[in-house]
């Protein structure tokens, strides 16, 4: 068994893999849509991973083997990885600066109670003596 009969499959295996039809298989090759390369001296030689591509795999249970590439995580799954990864990365992302606002939340609370302190001092200052008035200086009593 070649490298190459592992990776690929014929139209009619590819339509069970998928959970196809044939023709949707050939309407999709013909479209554009699946890459196949002409399979002498009639059909579709298909890889594995292009029908993944275009296409869900069907996890039935009975055939789960033949929907994974080379004994490799089905490719689906390998983009919900890197999905995750990425919402992973955003999620601790999101975290530090949580953790940054917090923090800086935190020391203007300190510095508004501090500053309202000050403000709010206002002890009792002893009484001014009371101005004499202009006689009494002229006067000089």
């Amino acid at each position: 068994m070649t490298n190459e009969t592992l990776t690929t499959v014929t139209a009619g295996e590819g339509a069970k893999l998928v959970g196809k039809s044939v023709p949707t298989i050939t309407r999709a090759i013909k479209s554009g849509k699946l890459s196949a390369k002409p399979r002498k001296p009639r059909g579709w030689i298909i890889e594995k991973s292009e029908l993944f591509r275009a296409f869900d795999p069907v996890m039935d249970g009975t055939n789960s083997n033949t929907s994974m590439l080379d004994g490799e995580i089905p490719v689906k799954d390998n983009v919900l990885q890197v999905k995750l990864e990425a919402m992973e990365q955003r999620f601790n992302d999101a975290q530090a600066t949580i953790e940054d606002l917090r923090t800086r939340l935190d020391a203007e609370s300190a510095e508004r109670r501090q500053l309202t302190a000050q403000i709010a001092d206002q002890r009792e200052k002893a009484p001014e003596p009371p101005r004499k008035g202009f006689w009494t200086r002229l006067v000089g009593m």
